[in-house]
């Protein structure tokens, strides 16, 4: 082991003169210098773990060998759990049902949720020297097998803002006036308030940079607990934290998010600010609360953080939360914030990423070659919803990335007009509290809103069902056909439909005899039945015959076409790179709600 402490050692790095002296400013434990003081460890059932979700190492004996030898050899500072300090599931039974992703009706099956995915597992370690966190995790992995589970860096992401000077006292991305009807770039709101405005019992949690909660267009609009009396110092509801009435801060640890840039205020205003109140700025999902949950300052966002605070928001699920916003991201493919997120999705909740704003050169980038992340789990999460910004003119955003197959959706991103924090020595901030900027952020937290409206007029759908009908109602736009999964921009009113008509199935999958290459046909059905134009397909294979019940199982098709109206002949080419042998091919087809039908399966044998 003493050959391993002096390996690590001499992975010490020397921190830069500006990250001290941010360190000295500001009272934080957690902030933009020290990303490299961090490492994420998931320890495996069993093990060892703390006595406090917050440990202070140098005045504790572990009991655990990993934890000591750090302590003692490499100036391991600070331990904590990255999950709320809930019932341990040993003292409690559950009993849930994993087939439908559903709330959690108690705190004791949050604490089943968090733990089945090992968020109970999870903790931060704080060095008071830099580390180098990559090579420190995989060291550890080798070192100790019967131990860790996973180790992994922590990092800091940015805000998906394009900062700019201009300021349109018009909220276009609600309702756009131009010549012609077909010219609109906006999301239709106006139509779809006249369904719903949203439901006080559908919370929107903003994870971001904290929220000005004094201000007139928000601070009606704050969830509060209601299992929580203010400043009593009493962790009244058990969830492991002290008068957290209304959010917390996982940066300073304490139960007041303040705004430190203004962009956590502006993303609470656009999903849900106060509406119809002759002030600033309407919100998208105006009569729903927003739950401030701080991950980042002026450096940006700290993945560790993040996990944090979507583990909070499951506990708060019994309370209504059903909605994630996160307008940030990076490179990051994080496992344990994966885990995290595949909770939330057993917890019922949806969230919306931003698809990221590209690189130096100001140009969107392509997440399917360029990954982007927490946007990019939008491909294997059923609850991630990833969203590029459009502009007024129905145009993909320069700045905005996309992905035929990484990003979803497009929504209005360009001169976005919204509150803002008041204090002006913050990044965003404004003496009048209102701002217009840039970026896949505001259009994130405008599919936030749209995600609480269809909450809020159809309760009982998954998080699944709710993505579906974000991508099945877009209106579709040249620009996006091939930069995003749907083909357009989200349409707030299209996704509200009542509609409990699936689309026909498909009866006559088959391979065009003689087809080089390998060619599958088959004739469209419609929206509702035989009638009208569904929205989209999805293909799948596998190597052995399977139930549609195993669908999710199969590997994916790329590059598959929107459909066609009912009644016309579709044909796509097998991929290529198959190796030789027999697959089993599957059509799933979706309406504009989501609702879906399966194909019959084919037998298709690649020879040479």
């Amino acid at each position: 082991m003493r050959l391993l402490v002096i390996w690590l050692t001499a992975l010490l790095l020397t921190i830069p003169s500006f990250w001290i002296t941010r360190a000295a400013l500001l009272p934080v434990t957690r902030s933009g210098d020290d990303a490299n003081h961090h490492l994420i460890v998931r320890f495996k059932p069993g093990v060892s773990l703390l006595p406090a979700n917050l440990v202070q190492a140098q005045r504790v004996q572990f009991g655990n060998a990993l934890l000591d030898e750090l302590r003692a050899d490499m100036a391991l500072a600070e331990v904590e759990r990255l999950s709320p300090d809930l019932p341990s599931v040993e003292e409690v039974e559950v009993a849930r049902d994993t087939v439908a992703p559903r709330p959690p009706q108690s705190l004791e099956e949050a604490a089943a949720i968090l733990h089945k995915y090992g968020q109970d597992r999870t903790v931060l370690l704080r060095f008071d020297r830099p580390i180098n966190p990559l090579r420190l995790a995989q060291q550890l992995m080798r070192q100790y097998p019967d131990l860790i589970e996973l180790a992994e860096p922590d990092s800091l992401e940015p805000y998906a803002v394009v900062p700019n000077d201009q300021f349109f006292n018009v909220q276009w991305h609600l309702q756009q006036r131009t010549s012609s009807e077909d010219r609109r770039a906006d999301i239709r709101t106006a139509e779809a308030w006249d369904i719903t405005t949203g439901s006080p019992d559908v919370v929107i949690a903003v994870i971001d940079s904290g929220l000005d909660a004094g201000h007139p267009d928000i601070a009606n609009k704050i969830f509060i607990n209601p299992g929580e009396i203010p400043n009593n110092l009493i962790d009244d509801d058990h969830n492991g934290f002290i008068d957290d009435v209304s959010g917390w801060d996982f940066v300073r640890r304490d139960k007041t998010p303040n705004d430190e840039t203004g962009h956590g205020t502006w993303m609470a205003g656009i999903a849900a600010g106060a509406t119809n109140n002759a002030r600033d700025a309407a919100g998208v999902s105006w009569s729903s609360p927003v739950l401030p949950l701080k991950a980042g300052d002026i450096a940006g966002i700290y993945v560790s953080a993040q996990i944090q605070a979507i583990n909070y928001a499951i506990t708060m699920a019994p309370r209504g939360v059903r909605v994630i916003n996160m307008s940030f991201g990076g490179s990051s493919p994080n496992q344990t914030r994966e885990a995290a997120l595949r909770a939330a999705n057993e917890a019922g909740i949806v969230a919306i990423a931003a698809a990221g704003n590209g690189g130096q050169d100001g140009l969107g980038d392509n997440n399917d070659i360029v990954p982007h992340y927490p946007s990019g789990f939008s491909l294997t999460l059923d609850n991630v919803v990833a969203v590029a910004a459009i502009d007024r003119s129905n145009s993909l955003a320069s700045f905005s990335n996309f992905g035929l197959e990484t990003v979803d959706v497009g929504s209005p991103g360009v001169n976005v007009f919204g509150i803002t924090s008041r204090d002006t020595s913050v990044f965003l901030g404004r003496p009048n509290g209102v701002v217009s900027e840039s970026g896949t952020s505001p259009a994130t937290a405008i599919v936030s809103g749209l995600a609480a409206l269809i909450y809020s007029e159809f309760p009982d759908s998954t998080p699944l069902q709710v993505k579906q009908r974000l991508r099945g109602g877009v209106d579709r736009l040249p620009a996006l056909l091939a930069t995003t999964v749907s083909g357009g921009r989200v349409n707030a009113f299209r996704s509200l439909e009542h509609d409990e008509m699936a689309p026909a199935s498909i009866t006559d999958l088959r391979v065009v005899e003689g087809s080089s290459p390998t060619t599958l046909t088959w004739t469209a059905t419609g929206d509702d039945g035989q009638e009208g134009q569904a929205t989209l397909y999805e293909i799948r294979f596998m190597t052995t015959p399977n139930p549609a019940s195993n669908f999710k199982l199969g590997q994916k098709v790329t590059g598959v076409p929107f459909p066609q109206p009912a009644g016309t002949t579709e044909m796509l080419a097998i991929p290529k790179g198959l190796s030789h042998g027999t697959y089993y091919f599957m059509i799933r087809v979706f309406d504009n709600v989501g609702n879906t039908t399966d194909s019959n399966q084919v037998q298709v044998t690649i020879s040479g």
